[in-house]
Parts: structure tokens; C-alpha cells; sequence
């Protein structure tokens, strides 16, 4: 008995030792086939859910683009911005497309550089404070939440800032008085306009930052190589063919 009871502890130890072995680090044994995980802000029109709980949006629009010419199928899923950050960060999610910042720079793992688009501030026409950080001192400013905006956004403590759920809610807030300004990326604020039929003559338009970079980027816990490699590629090829400018209705795609 003694016996098959030390045969037993052996075997544990045994099976324990080569458990510990056997450890990958993140990536190790996924192929280029392996489904990519991707993390989508829920954010319109970036990312949303039509009448038929499908997805749409010109970043999942991208990310299909992205699996056709990578042949890796991608997994998308819709999140609040705040929740993509995070499992990005934490290796939840392979992937995201967001605004550079220097704290994304610093904490994943930045693949490319998909466009630069302009911020934007922008207020109703009939208002003449300049439409500048300083200008809007004390002032209400509509913003979605969660959204990198530029270091002086960032940083800005005279701004009384409101964040929302999309740019629609905040351009009916502009138009009925309950904030001064909204501040917004300018495919945000034209596919916003056009889609909803607001007044474009009725509001006016200041450039706040020139060329923010939207980026791929990589979990540094989770993201495969393979596949960053893969995408990077694909970006090329739509950089190249005009697909990113039609996308994102851009002249600035990087």
C-alpha cells in the first residue's frame, strides 16, 4: 500500500513538473489562422448596432477589409471606449483602433498609423466667442466620453467639461443651449450631420488640433505578431488603393 501511495505522489509531482514546462508566453503556438480578438469603441459612427443588432460602423467596415486581404478571421466585439482601453491593456483583446495618446504609447503596443484626423471645436453660428480653449473658458463643452482629445483638452481645468454618449446627443445639447461648444474629430461631426439631417448652416467650426493619429494597436499580454504583421500589410494595401480615405471619408489617411 505504501508503495502505490509514494507511486502516486510521484505522478503528481511528475504532472505538476511538466504542467510548469509546458507554459507559452503570449502569441507562442497561435498561427496566422488563429481568430484575431478585437475590440470595438461603441461609439457612433465609429462602431454601433443597427435595428438588426448587426454591426456596423467605418471601424468595423475596416476590420472586415482587415480579415479579407490578412485571411485572419477576427472576432469584434462592442464596447464602451473606456472598457477597450482597458482590455487592450490587459490582454482581454488582441487589438483596438484608438486616438494615439501618450498613454497608449506607454502601456500597448502601437502596430501603425491608420489616419490623422483634425479635432474639432464647434459651436452655433449665431455665438461670436472665439472658439479656442481659452475662448470657452467657464463655458460648456460637449465631448464623448473617455475620448483622447489632445494634451490641452487633457490638461484644461477652465473648461467645464461634459462628457456624452455619441456626438449626436451633443449637437441637440449645443442646439437647445445646455452646452456652448462641442469637441469632436471632423468624421465624427460630418457623418453625425449628414446621417441625423442637422442644419449644417446653423453651425460654425474651428480646427483645435491638425492631424490626431488614430492607431492600431497591440495588447502587450496578448496580441500575436503574426497577426500585427499580417494587418500592417493589409493597412499598406488600403493606404496605397484609396480604401482608408473612402472609409473615413479622409484626404489625411497615413
Amino acid at each position: 500500500m505504501a508503495f502505490f501511495r509514494g507511486l502516486l505522489v510521484a505522478l503528481l509531482i511528475a504532472t505538476v513538473h511538466a504542467s510548469a514546462n509546458d507554459e507559452v508566453t503570449p502569441g507562442e503556438g497561435i498561427t496566422a489562422s488563429s481568430p484575431a480578438a478585437f475590440a470595438v469603441p461603441d461609439v457612433w459612427p465609429w462602431g454601433f448596432q443597427d435595428d438588426q443588432d448587426e454591426m456596423q460602423g467605418s471601424l468595423i467596415e475596416l476590420i472586415n477589409r482587415l480579415s479579407d486581404l490578412s485571411g485572419v478571421p477576427i472576432r469584434a466585439q462592442l464596447l464602451p471606449l473606456r472598457r477597450v482601453i482597458l482590455d487592450v491593456t490587459r490582454g482581454r483583446a488582441e487589438f483596438a483602433f484608438l486616438f494615439q495618446s501618450p498613454d497608449l504609447d506607454e502601456n500597448i503596443i502601437p502596430v501603425d498609423t491608420v489616419l490623422q484626423i483634425n479635432l474639432m471645436l464647434m459651436a452655433m453660428r449665431d455665438t461670436d466667442f472665439p472658439l479656442t480653449l481659452d475662448g470657452l473658458a467657464g463655458k460648456r463643452v460637449g465631448y464623448v466620453r473617455g475620448t483622447y482629445l489632445g494634451e490641452s483638452f487633457k490638461a484644461d481645468g477652465a473648461v467645464l467639461k461634459v462628457p456624452v454618449h455619441n456626438i449626436r446627443q451633443a449637437i441637440e445639447m449645443l442646439m437647445l443651449g445646455r452646452i456652448s461648444a462641442v469637441l469632436a474629430s471632423d468624421h465624427n461631426i460630418a457623418m453625425t450631420i449628414d446621417a441625423y439631417g442637422f442644419p449644417a448652416e446653423e453651425f460654425r467650426l474651428q480646427e483645435h488640433v491638425k492631424g490626431q493619429k488614430a492607431r492600431l494597436y497591440m495588447s502587450p499580454d496578448s496580441g500575436n505578431p503574426e497577426h500585427a504583421r499580417l494587418f500592417k500589410e493589409a493597412l499598406q494595401h488600403m493606404r496605397d488603393n484609396g480604401e482608408l480615405q473612402r472609409i473615413f471619408q479622409t484626404s489625411s489617411a497615413q
